[in-house]
């Protein structure tokens, strides 16, 4: 708890408080017109919401709310006396809620003027509204601990609900001005709306801050963190307290006034609904639309620079460097914990259990039962794509809401929403311990898990081949380093070693593992005539998740090293030709930079035309200067520009014959080439091509085969009430409607003598 409070104290980073500022800016433009100014931020824990709307309060005068539910713990404290105020135990009357909810409207627009009318200040424009947002920050939360809310902050939020409580007993219910708007509460020549006039004309008595055109600076924000508390209430009820307070904050939608709602808990797509099932008619205007989720928020800002021959690869495997990647949660909280001489290895263990807690959403162990655990270890780690059906968008939210999942981009109603999961090393490790206590590989908890049919398998069979490449790295570094030392990178040998079996099933007494670094190059550079072993002798690898890229000037050296500070393999994109999978290589006693990285580049295949006959075409494909990995050396060029050597594997995954070919180099007498070369030929998905394939074949035989197709709908996967014989069934008859688009007999059913 001390660490949290530590954390939210130290210096803010970043500058997503800004972002936030001018968004709020444009959404209050007086040129729109939406249904209130309000909308939520939406994304997952630990991405700063809280403190990016805290440091919001140094510039603007913020009314920070945090209802989070009895029985539930977190930071900012619960403001408590206005949670259970707010909403009583019995809250299904909907009259009721809604004369509560326009006396607290109207309290809270009233208790913050005349909070605010007691702070001494002489300034106008700009600086007043400064100088009141920083002092009435300072008296909200000074001295706030975990547990609870300072004395000002509770006394404040009395004020608020004494001031509604009288306001309910003398307001009268005013019928609306428009035929169909709801009717409102109003206490003699007191409401919503004067009582918003009142506070904007304190803050900014001359308008020196209004702008008739262009954005709108917010005088004042209302901030409600832990937001569901509103949309939970009442259950089952066609209406809640969030759908109820918004009608009524639409009476100020003409004034600088901004409302946020934040969550990640519970059901956070209901902050900004569906147009076609929200319960307001105005909403469904399409001139009258509600406000689209702000996505944006802290990431990388805790991050230690990473510059040019700066660190190396000792460095970034560190668990300090690795918890200030991401989102801030984590690197606040190691730099909040206590140091001492014998402090290092407990802080490691500690942020890693704390990891796992936010991964499984409050656990340290992955029970065999919790899917969207598992599912959230193999997203972090593989960077796992959802579909764009509203089954996958379910679990997408669920996935932001309650395991860490990064919402990029959502629109209202969550009609489009991006998700992904994030660089975050410490996270992927977290991960990585979970599932090797399961002593269930990776590709098992995917192949069986019961959202397969959400996810983008990917079409050419990278998924497997990145499990296949994850699952060699982890046995190369158990093995490597042993449990006890915490080494995380591994030498390319020993990952080969981990990746190749043990010998060819044509040689059983050959190893395989022996041939391969006394193996020559198939291309040489003047000079680099070398075995494998001599050539990649001082070179390490380091990663334990899975970025994929959207443009191939990613993999050039330039930014190649990049990926090794992450700890990150990279996936490529769906239309790169040449190239699925990029594994960075790292010179072990240099500076990380452009000069002293290469690359073992892959090309995944999962047609059955790629057998073990070697293509030399698919590794013509592959040369590092026509990918652009290097940069082909002009005259009087820099030594930098000197290409290392580079490692081409083909993974030839559909082929019936297992097969390891060491591509043969040409004669020695030959000419050198531009670039140094080791090439293998992988085929066949089997342990006699990949060692780890173990016991596991059958799970990666399903996740190849279904690689292929685009969606599952013949499988009737996305139906668990429909029994075994009815699928088939109905199965067959869904095959019929898709004629000579697979072998299967249904898809062929003219052309059988006996069709049905």
């Amino acid at each position: 708890m001390r660490a949290t409070e530590r954390a939210w104290s130290s210096t803010f980073q970043g500058n997503a408080q800004l972002v936030l500022l001018e968004t709020i800016a444009d959404l209050l433009k007086k040129s729109i017109s939406p249904y209130a100014r309000l909308t939520s931020i939406v994304n997952s824990s630990g991405t700063g919401k809280s403190r990016m709307v805290d440091q919001l309060g140094v510039k603007i005068i913020t009314v920070p709310m945090c209802l989070r539910p009895e029985g539930t713990r977190g930071f900012p404290p619960p403001d408590i006396y206005l949670r259970d105020w707010l909403v009583p135990r019995d809250s299904s009357d909907q009259s009721a809620a809604q004369r509560r909810l326009h006396g607290f409207a109207y309290s809270l627009l009233t208790v913050t003027r005349t909070a605010l009318e007691t702070i001494v200040i002489d300034s106008e424009g700009k600086d007043r509204q400064a100088w009141l947002a920083e002092t009435f920050r300072n008296h909200m939360t000074t001295g706030q601990t975990f547990n609870i809310s300072n004395t000002y902050r509770n006394k404040f939020y009395k004020n608020v609900a004494d001031l509604a409580d009288e306001f309910m007993g003398s307001s009268q219910r005013v019928i609306g001005k428009n035929k169909g708007s709801p009717g409102r509460y109003e206490s003699g020549n007191r409401g919503v709306e004067k009582a918003g006039e009142l506070l904007c004309r304190f803050v900014d008595p001359h308008g020196l801050l209004d702008s008739p055109k262009g954005p709108q600076r917010p005088l004042v924000v209302f901030a409600f963190d832990e937001a569901h508390t509103l949309t939970d209430n009442p259950s089952n009820m066609p209406w809640n307290f969030f759908s109820e307070l918004r009608r009524i904050l639409r009476q100020i939608h003409d004034l600088p006034i901004f409302s946020l709602f934040l969550s990640t808990a519970g059901r956070f797509n209901l902050f900004s609904p569906d147009i076609r099932s929200d319960p307001s008619n105005r909403i469904r205007d399409a001139n009258s639309r509600p406000l689209d989720p702000i996505s944006e928020i802290s990431f990388d800002d805790l991050a230690y620079r990473a510059l040019t021959d700066t660190v190396n690869l000792d460095r970034v495997v560190q668990t300090d460097w690795i918890s200030h990647l991401g989102r801030p949660l984590f690197g606040s909280r190691w730099d909040a914990m206590p140091v001492t001489p014998d402090s290092s290895h407990q802080s490691e263990t500690m942020i890693l259990d704390f990891a796992k807690q936010k991964l499984l959403d409050g656990t340290t162990d992955l029970a065999k039962d919790n899917r969207p655990g598992s599912l959230a270890c193999l997203s972090v780690r593989f960077a796992l794509e959802f579909n764009v059906d509203g089954t996958a968008r379910d679990v997408a939210c669920a996935q932001v809401e309650r395991h860490m999942r990064i919402c990029v981009a959502a629109t209202t109603g969550f009609e489009k929403l991006v998700t992904v999961s994030g660089s975050e090393p410490l996270l992927a490790e977290a991960a990585y311990d979970l599932m090797k206590r399961t002593q269930i590989n990776a590709v098992r908890h995917l192949a069986d898990h019961s959202d397969l049919h959400c996810i983008d398998r990917g079409r050419r069979g990278e998924l497997v081949a990145a499990l296949l490449i994850m699952h060699a790295y982890d046995e190369a570094r158990g093995e490597a380093s042993g449990e006890s030392s915490g080494r995380r990178w591994v030498t390319v040998a020993d990952f080969m070693k981990a990746l190749l079996p043990t010998s060819l099933p044509t040689s059983k007494h050959e190893s395989l593992h022996d041939t391969l670094l006394e193996c020559q190059p198939t291309f040489w550079r003047e000079g680099e005539d070398k075995a494998f072993r001599e050539t990649f002798k001082d070179y390490g690898m380091w990663f334990n998740h899975v970025i994929k890229i959207e443009d191939s000037e990613m993999f050039s050296a330039d930014n190649l090293w990049k990926f090794v500070t992450r700890g990150a393999m990279i996936l490529c994109s769906n239309n790169q030709r040449g190239i699925d999978i990029v594994l960075p290589l790292c010179h072990t006693k240099e500076d990380l930079s452009p000069r002293s990285v290469t690359a073992i580049l892959i090309q995944v295949k999962n047609a059955k035309e790629f057998g073990k006959e070697v293509k030399s075409t698919l590794f013509d494909a592959m040369g590092p200067f026509d990918l652009g990995v290097f940069r082909v050396a002009k005259e009087g060029a820099l030594a930098e520009a000197t290409p290392k050597p580079v490692i081409r594997l083909v993974f030839a995954l559909a082929s019936p014959e297992a097969s390891v070919v060491f591509r043969g180099g040409a004669t020695r007498k030959s000419r050198p080439n531009e670039f140094t070369a080791f090439d293998i030929w992988l085929a066949g998905l089997s342990a006699d091509t990949f060692k780890q394939v173990g016991l596991d074949l059958e799970p990666y035989r399903t996740l190849l085969d279904r690689s292929v197709r685009p969606h599952d709908a013949f499988e009737l996967l996305d139906e668990p009430l429909v029994g075994d014989a009815t699928k088939k069934l109905r199965g067959s008859r869904r095959r019929r409607v898709a004629p000579l688009m697979l072998p299967d007999l249904d898809h062929n059913s003219i052309h059988r003598e006996a069709a049905d």
